[in-house]
């Protein structure tokens, strides 16, 4: 019985391990699941990605998260649901975050060109000297050239703002540059006093400056008004202006430049004197232009004081007379020289006296010519003595 029962389970053992056994079970099928795809956002442009994972997907309009784990067709049936519908009416018309501040940097970047333009402006204003006056009709004329800019559209400044720009800001801007440089570089100092058409009397400075790889420039610094002329006020003003913009004075100036007036360059109670008190070893120099025009002149001091009379005689006489000044031009055109006026010999202007003679020079025939003509009638009286000096050898 036993040995029976034994190969009764061996025959069974047998069966189970066979092939037919085991190709009758079926194996569990897998499931795939659809992940989210950044090509549908083209065609469905309230699609975008999900935080929840790569099985869902965002609606915009909804504000929902639609699961697609059986693929796009997910997608299709939440577009044609009522919700989704109604969703997408309602925010046809509404902005995005993104949009809007895409809108307000574009409106800001327009408005800082703007401001760059009047600032610009009002640089050329400033560099060419022009009337402030200008600005009431210049913003106008550059809208209707450039009825197509933007920027254009957005200038607004007239005389008034173009005036604050000038003083406010790109003066006050290069005045701090000009007061760092200053700072950090050696200079000399150059300054002059006069008086204006309006009787005010204004010190001038100027600096020269060293700046990097031995650029020399000068830059101007102030116009001081002035009531006292003297070199103990006049030095007061300099010493005021530094200590005012906290400017090194003492360590960084190395020379000091004017005229040879006594208050500047005197040698006691001037300006230099007192600099020299304050910086030893300063550098000094008189203005070159005023020193070659006291030598020439104490040199036509030698000359005969007709030559210089004879020279104002002849513009006098030509000077307020527009008839003479046409009659003297038949006399050019005969005698082949230019048509030009006659030169005024300046006490003021260096070295005037030189191109009042040559300019004599060139037009001594027709001069010639002219006055003989005027003298004949005798009545001429002014003429006759011009004459009289031109024949003289």
């Amino acid at each position: 019985m036993s040995s029976g029962s034994d190969s009764n389970r061996v025959d069974s053992d047998t069966d189970d391990s066979s092939p037919s056994a085991s190709t009758s079970r079926k194996r569990p099928k897998l499931a795939y699941k659809q992940k989210y795809k950044k090509d549908w956002e083209k065609q469905m442009p309230w699609l975008q990605e999900s935080q929840n994972g790569a099985s869902f997907g965002w609606c915009k309009a909804c504000k929902c998260d639609i699961k697609i784990t059986h693929g796009k067709g997910d997608l299709v049936k939440h577009e044609y649901t009522s919700k989704h519908t109604k969703s997408c009416v309602s925010t046809v018309g509404q902005k995005t975050i993104t949009s809007m501040f895409a809108e307000k940097t574009k409106e800001m970047t327009t408005e800082m060109r703007a401001k760059e333009a009047e600032i610009r402006i009002a640089g050329f204003v400033a560099e060419h000297n022009l009337p402030f006056k200008i600005m009431e009709h210049l913003p106008d004329l550059m809208r209707a050239v450039c009825s197509d800019s933007a920027i254009a559209k957005k200038i607004k400044c007239g005389p008034t703002k173009i005036k604050s720009i000038i003083t406010n800001v790109t003066g006050e801007t290069h005045r701090q540059n000009l007061i760092a440089l200053m700072n950090s570089n050696k200079f000399s100092l150059i300054a002059d006093e006069s008086t204006d058409r309006s009787c005010t009397k204004n010190l001038c400075l100027v600096a020269r400056i060293n700046c990097n790889n031995n650029n020399v420039k000068d830059y101007f610094l102030a116009l001081i008004p002035i009531h006292d002329a003297t070199g103990a006020a006049l030095f007061e003003h300099i010493i005021q202006f530094f200590n005012k913009y906290g400017i090194d004075f003492k360590q960084n100036c190395i020379g000091f430049a004017s005229d040879g007036a006594n208050n500047m360059m005197g040698g006691q109670n001037s300006v230099v004197s007192r600099i020299k008190e304050l910086i030893p070893g300063i550098f000094v120099m008189k203005c070159i232009c005023h020193s070659f025009h006291l030598c020439a002149s104490y040199a036509c001091e030698k000359l005969p004081e007709e030559v210089e009379k004879f020279a104002r005689y002849v513009y006098n006489y030509f000077s307020n007379s527009p008839k003479r000044t046409e009659e003297l031009k038949e006399f050019q055109q005969f005698a082949n020289v230019s048509p030009v006026k006659m030169l005024h010999p300046s006490s003021t202007r260096w070295l005037s006296l030189e191109s009042v003679v040559t300019r004599l020079l060139t037009q001594y025939g027709a001069l010639t010519l002219y006055f003989t003509d005027k003298a004949s009638s005798k009545k001429d009286q002014a003429a006759f003595s011009i004459l009289h000096l031109l024949q003289q050898p």
